[in-house]
Parts: structure tokens; sequence; C-alpha cells
């Protein structure tokens, strides 16, 4: 991460070199590239909260430019500098509107939906393809997935109606299995499923659809089901930049596979050449939860070593070192946009050619200047890069290099320890010298450990201290991985033999990164996950930071800032903790997919949860569950309950345990009695952690305040049947109010509720099964004669045949699949239904049967 630093320190001892003026009070305000970052970057800010249209901030631009004309004569005046920032964040807002949100009339996504739609298209695979590994087994999850291909589309033409019509925009594909000789470039045919990338469907969820948009995507073509989807019409990669670097990137990755064991492959292929898709999530999951992700990700160490290698090689090659300093600039460059061109590594690039090229003029290189360079040039390529957590956080790494390792006092050179030092042994120095550059190492990881834990724990939820003790030592090995690795990665192009000792070199140095991460993995207190941090106290946090860096006064008064930036800390952890007192009763139903977890926060302060799980697997905690949680202020669950022991009812429960405390858990009588994998994993799991558990059946009656859980099924024994039959289905009572949870209910289970039990009207139903047709029966309806029913299932919506049978009772149908989260308020006055993707509300008053009103909002 510190490239630009380093290098710019090794080229400042040659006579002609440029030197780093790091005096920061001055330095870094009187930088005429930083307030035009500045600017640029507002102006994105600015449009991305308003979405302003482009003719509005085009016309601003030009106006506040025409104002800065009229009032530049006036010297005096500090008139033509607002008016030229302002016309620079009109600039901003209008370039990031041009980029983000700006596309043709026939864009392809007007030709699609938001259910798939099947299509033939034609056009330029602008970015892959790459092949994901397959996820390892999993006794939690319900369906083997296989691994797949990702791929960026630009679009030329689609068939519609069995005519080819001229067609653009972006589309990203995902189709089975790898693509063989394809690459950027290549203009190919494919047929497959088009659809709108979905917005999230639960509040605090990733917005997959915002991510896809940033890159100007806003559809995705599916060909899993067709294997044969993909024909290339032409071979278009030799005339395409990207196509080389794709071509160079796959014979890199046999150099890899031919040299290292399987298991280092991937780890081998993600340092060097920037492939994600080589390991698998939980691969990942590991450098993630020890905080020590950066040391894979293509970043500035990268940058950083190749440079240092080249400036130190090519001087004893007999170049010239200003002849050196071009070919350095343009290997950096070379090797950033090999590995994806990510803004880490291009800032780092931007940076190294910046000193570069001040070194060929015999220029003075500014690093205020440099770093808004390079921040600019991220924004002129990508402006939303800019919103990303790898590029604000390689940012704000290298400014807490560059400017936050000061001294905030001098230090004065003591001749005395300078005497008493050279009388001691040349071992002895050594020594000193090792222990003082340790000592300095881990200073300079635990300053930047602070700087970018709020921002990065805003992101992933999670706190990391044991990256603080393995930093240091795995940027040591992971400085000796790159350098073999690049050495294999050279030789292997020519001859493979000659890459035998730097191969060996690299596994060895992996495999000790492998060792350090697994265990650290495993340390006690090595990382532990937090809510959602508010947005207001990370603005203050490190608006704080800059001042402390960029004002000296602060920065000579170290020790009061850091008093305020401790109860800073304070009042963040209060602010996330807290929770305001509630009169009512608030009842979510995820949307999740195929699967179910409904979240009940009761007005004493308790959190229970009915079921925990997917289809898709126990990522749904991860992807869903927890999100929401934290977005809510949720640390702790009182209670999970299952439902049954079917897999897309439980299986995020290991995950669940990872991030949150749970008090206990309950099920039903036959729930652990199931001989299936999953179910003894789950039983195992929570046996491990001490989890109290309990059994209910019909008849128990739950208290939480003043919300009652009454257990109407299943009874202590029976019915016969799978698993379904006995669902646990809870009436929730509150305020004159019920909601009837009915799990996958069927077969005899349901036809005991609906004939031996006596009718209960309730205003909200859970349809049974995920919507089925075959449960949601007409007796059901009239049974419960719901006032709105919600069916927490994935693809297809729910059926018009069941539909129907609801409204023939006044009953209002929702489902979680196109509605997204559906979320209950109980209050005395009424009842309060919202959904969260489509924002509608339906307001529920009176408890008279029929009597009742209700209005939809949206």
């Amino acid at each position: 991460m510190s490239s630009a630093p380093v290098v710019s320190a090794n080229l400042s001892s040659a006579p002609v070199q440029p030197a780093l003026d790091a005096r920061l009070p001055r330095s870094i305000w009187r930088a005429p590239l930083v307030p035009a970052a500045l600017a640029l970057s507002g102006g994105a800010l600015l449009d991305r909260q308003l979405s302003l249209p482009l003719p509005v901030s085009l016309l601003a631009a030009g106006a506040f430019l025409a104002a800065w004309s009229c009032v530049q004569a006036n010297r005096h005046s500090g008139l033509p500098l607002v008016y030229l920032a302002l016309a620079g964040v009109a600039f901003g807002a209008a370039y990031h509107h041009y980029r983000r949100d700006t596309y043709a009339v026939d864009d392809v996504f007007h030709y699609t939906k938001a259910g798939p739609v099947p299509v033939q298209l034609r056009g330029l695979l602008e970015e892959g393809p790459v092949h994901r590994r397959a996820p390892a087994e999993d006794p939690l999850r319900s369906l083997a997935r296989a691994g797949d291909t990702v791929a960026v589309l630009r679009v030329c033409e689609i068939r519609s109606g069995g005519n080819w019509l001229p067609a653009s925009g972006r589309v990203r594909v995902v189709g089975t299995a790898d693509w063989p000789e394809l690459y950027c470039g290549d203009v190919v045919d494919i047929v497959g499923q088009l659809a709108w990338a979905a917005p999230p469907g639960n509040p605090g969820e990733f917005d997959f659809a915002g991510y896809l948009r940033d890159q100007g995507i806003r559809t995705i073509l599916t060909a899993r089901k067709t294997p044969q989807a993909v024909t290339r019409l032409e071979r278009g990669w030799p005339m395409s930049l990207q196509g080389w670097l794709a071509v160079i990137r796959g014979r890199g990755l046999r150099i890899l596979r031919e040299t290292l064991p399987p298991h280092q492959e991937g780890l081998a292929a993600a340092l060097l050449l920037g492939e994600d898709a080589s390991m698998s999530r939980a691969e990942w999951d590991k450098y993630i939860r020890t905080g020590v992700l950066h040391v894979l990700a293509i970043s500035g160490q990268h940058l950083m070593i190749l440079a240092g290698v080249l400036w130190f090689a090519l001087p004893r090659l007999g170049v010239r070192q200003r002849h050196g300093a071009g070919i350095v600039a343009l290997v950096v460059l070379s090797y950033a946009l090999l590995t994806g061109g990510r803004p880490p590594a291009l800032r780092s690039a931007v940076a190294v050619c910046a000193v570069c090229g001040a070194l060929l003029l015999r220029r003075r290189v500014l690093p205020a200047n440099v770093f808004a360079l390079s921040w600019s040039v991220v924004f002129l390529i990508r402006p939303t890069d800019l919103f990303t957590a790898g590029c604000l956080l390689s940012f704000l790494s290298v400014a807490v290099l560059i400017w936050g390792v000061q001294t905030p006092w001098p230090r004065p050179d003591d001749p005395l320890a300078r005497l008493i030092d050279q009388t001691r042994p040349a071992w002895q120095r050594m020594l000193r010298r090792l222990g003082q550059g340790v000592l300095m190492s881990y200073a300079l990881t635990a300053l930047i450990w602070l700087a970018v834990t709020p921002l990065a724990a805003s992101r992933y939820q999670m706190i990391s201290p044991v990256g603080l003790l393995l930093g240091p030592p795995l940027v040591v090995l992971t400085t000796v991985a790159l350098f073999a690795g690049f050495l294999v990665l050279l030789l292997g192009m020519a001859a493979l033999p000659l890459t035998a000792p730097f191969a060996l070199l690299l596994q060895h140095s992996l495999a000790f990164c492998e060792f350090l991460v697994a265990h650290g993995d495993r340390l006690p207190c090595a990382y532990f996950y937090i809510g959602s941090i508010p947005d207001w106290w990370l603005g203050v946090f490190y608006l704080g930071l800059l001042a402390v860096l960029t004002q000296g006064p602060l920065r000579r008064h170290w020790r009061g800032a850091s008093i305020v930036g401790l109860g800073w800390l304070c009042a963040g952890l209060a602010a996330g903790a807290a929770r305001l007192p509630n009169d009512e009763l608030r009842c979510t139903f995820l949307a999740v997919g195929h699967g179910g977890c409904t979240v009940i926060e009761t007005p004493d302060g308790r959190t229970i949860l009915y079921d925990a799980g997917s289809l898709v697997g126990p990522d749904v905690t991860r992807r869903q569950i927890a999100p929401f949680l934290w977005q809510r202020g949720i640390r702790r669950i009182d209670e999970v309950i299952f439902s049954h022991a079917d897999l897309d009812h439980f299986n995020g429960i290991g995950e669940l345990l990872d991030r949150f405390a749970v008090g206990q858990v309950t099920w039903t009588p036959t729930f652990a009695d199931k001989p299936t994998p999953g179910v003894q994993l789950a039983l195992r799991i929570l046996g491990q952690r001490g989890i109290p558990q309990r059994i209910v059946k019909a008849g128990d009656r739950l208290t939480a305040g003043e919300a009652v859980l009454e257990v109407l099924h299943p009874p202590a024994v029976g019915p016969d049947g799978n698993e379904n039959t006995r669902s646990l289905v809870l009436l929730l009572r509150h305020a004159g109010h019920a909601i009837l949870l009915t799990g996958d209910l069927e077969g005899k289970g349901l036809q005991r509720v609906v004939s031996d039990l006596p009718p209960h009207p309730v205003e909200v139903l859970m349809a049974p099964h995920h919507g089925s047709h075959l449960t949601n029966t007409a007796e059901l309806a009239q049974w419960a004669r719901p006032r709105v029913v919600v069916s927490c299932q994935g693809r297809p919506p729910l059926s018009p045949e069941v539909q129907q049978r609801y409204r023939q009772v006044g009953a209002q149908v929702l489902d979680t699949y196109q509605h997204g989260a559906v979320t209950i308020r109980s209050h005395a006055s009424g009842l309060v239904i919202e959904t969260f993707r489509t924002k509608e509300r339906l307001a529920i008053r009176g408890r008279n049967g029929a009597n009742y009103t209700g209005h939809r909002e949206k």
C-alpha cells in the first residue's frame, strides 16, 4: 500500500532526482491538484445522493465558469476561486451522472423486465470470461452448486420476434462451466434468460444491483441451463488491449498450474495476477476475518516490489537512471492493467509514473499533488470506483503512511547515543537495528489499523485485532512470494525448467502465509462482529482525522486529539448499542428466496427468530439475516425457533452463532430425530457452543412481555408423514392482533389444524410451504380468514390460483420474491404492513370481522 512514498524515497538518493516536499501544513493545501480533486469528488458525491439531471449539472458548470471569467480580474477577491471550485463540483456531478446513469434509447434494458425473458444476444466480450470454482460440499447446503463462468458483454444486436435489431448496453453474463478459448475482444452469440438486476430485498442487504449499476450494467443474462449457449462469431482479442492482457494472464495461470501444487495455485494466482475467482469463498473468508486481505489484493505493495526490483536491476544491466525511470513507469503501469486495473493498483501506478516523470523532467514532487493526481485519474477512468471499499481503504492507508508517520515533535540527534552505538559490536548493532525495524513495522501497522478500522468495520461489520499481529510477518512473506513469483512468471514465459528454484521459494513463502493465517484465524478474540456504524459517526471521525493530518497545531497537541478521538469512539459504540424504547411489536418476513426467516421484535426489547435458512445455503445469514439484524441495531437473539428439520429452514444457524449471541434454540419433538447430516451437524454445533435447547408441542404457551406465542401444532406425537406435516405452527398475539406462522405445514398436519382446531381468524397469515398450491387450500383460507397473506418464497411468483383463493375471503396477498421483506407493525391502534422493495404500505384498522378498513399507499 505504500508504493508511492517508498519509491519516491528510493529515487531521491540520486542528485538529479526530484525531492519530495513532505512539509504537510504548507504543501497539502498549496498543491494545485488537491482542490481540483476535492471539487470533482464533491460533485460525484452530490450526484450519487441526489441523482442530478445531466442538463442541470452541465448548465450549472457553464454558469459557474462564466461567473469565474467575469470576476477573475479582481485579484483581491476570493470569488474567482469559489466559482472555479463550484464549476469543478458541477462538472464532477455531470461526469458521474453521465458514466453511471446515462443510457442509449436502444439499451438492452428496455427489452426485458423483472422476470427472466429468453433472448439471443450478439456482442463483444468486454470483461472476462472468468471461471469461478464450485464451493466445497457442505452438509448444510440443500443443493450442490457447480462452478460457473462470469463475463461482461457489450451488446450489439438482440433477436426479437425472429428479427435482429440493433441494441446497446453492457450485460453481465453467467454461464455453465468454463468457456475454452474465449477472450476479451471476441465477438460472440449467446442464448439465455435475460432479467433486470434485482434490487436488495431486505433492509441492510448489499445492493448488488447498485454495484452493477456503478459498472454501467443493469441486466443479467443467465445461460446455466444451456451449456452450448455461447458461440464465437469472430476472433477479436488480437485487436484489443484487454484481449492481449487476458491471453497473458491465461499464460501466467498455466505457468503457476505447472509449477505449484494444486492447493497453492489459487493463492498464487490471486497474489500475482489478481485472479479473485481462483480462490473459494471459504479461502477468502480466512483472510477477511484475520484482517490481512490487503496482502492478497493487488495494491501498492505489489507495485512497490516490482518497481524496487527493476530500480535495483536496471543500473546493473547498464541502463541509465533516467532511461530506467521510463522503463519502471511503463512496466508498473502495464502490470497494474494486467491485474485488472483496480483502483489500489491504479493509484500506485499513477504515483510511480508521476515520480518517474518528475525524474525525467528534473522537477520536484509534492506528495499531495501525486496523491490528488492518483485520485483524479481513478475518477476519470471510472468515477464510481471512488465509493468502493477497496479504493477508499487504499487511499486512506497511503495518506496515513505519507503524513501520519511524521513525529509530532522533533527528535534531536544525540551525539553521545551515536558514540555509544558505534562502540557496540557489529552483531549487536545489527540486532538493535533489526529490533527497531520490527518495532517500527508494528507501529506503522497499528497506526494504519486504527485509521482504517472504522471504515472497514462499516463495510464488513467486523474488527480483526489479530491483523495487528499477523500484518508485518505476512508483508515480509508476501514480499518474498511476489519477488519469487515475478521471476517464475518471467522465466516461465521463456523456459519452464528455469523456474524450479524460484518456484520452490514461492511454495515455501505461500505455505508460511497459509500457516499464519490458519492459526491466526483460530486464536481467541482474533476477530469479532459488530453492528452497523452510523454514517454521521464515520463522517465526523474522518473529518477529525483529516484535520489532525493537515493541521500542525492539532498534530502538536496529539494527546488532546487522542482523548477526543477516544471519546468519539465511546459515543459511536453507545449509539450503535442503544435501542430506543418501543411500544409496538415488529414482525418481519425476510426475503431469503426459497426458505424462511421471520424476525419478531417484541416491545420489551427481545428478538425471536422463526426459522433461519434458505435453499441457497448457509450464506443466507451473511447475505440477508445478519445485515438486517445489524441494521435494526440487534446484537443479541433471545431465541431461535425451528419450524421443522428441513435444511432451508435452519441451515443459517452456524453463521448466525458466529455473529450473534443466542439465548436458546427451540424446535419440535421430532426435529432431532431426522437422521440427515445437516441436522446432525446443526445439533453438534449447538452442543459445542453450549446453547440451551428446548422442545415445544401443541398447547404450550410462550410469553415475551405483551406478546404471546401459542403453539397450535404439532402434538407431542405424530402425525405420520414427512417433517412438513409436523411443522411448528405458532399463533402470535399482541394488542388484540393475531399473526399465524405455519412453516411448511402440509398433508395430515394441515388437515389436523383446519379440521380439529376451532377457526382462528387472523390479521396476517404466513402462506404454508412457500405458497404451494397444494397447501394453500380454500379450507385454510376459510379457517384463518386472513386480511393479509405473506408468502416467503423465491421464483416463480405466487400462482394466480392461490391468490384467488385468498382474495375470495378478502385477503391482500404479498410475496417476498416480488415485494421484498414484509414488515408487520402491531400497535393498539391497528396494524401497518410495509414492503421493502416495492415501498407499499397497508393499514388495517378494527377487529370486528369484515368491518376493518385497509388502504394501500405507495
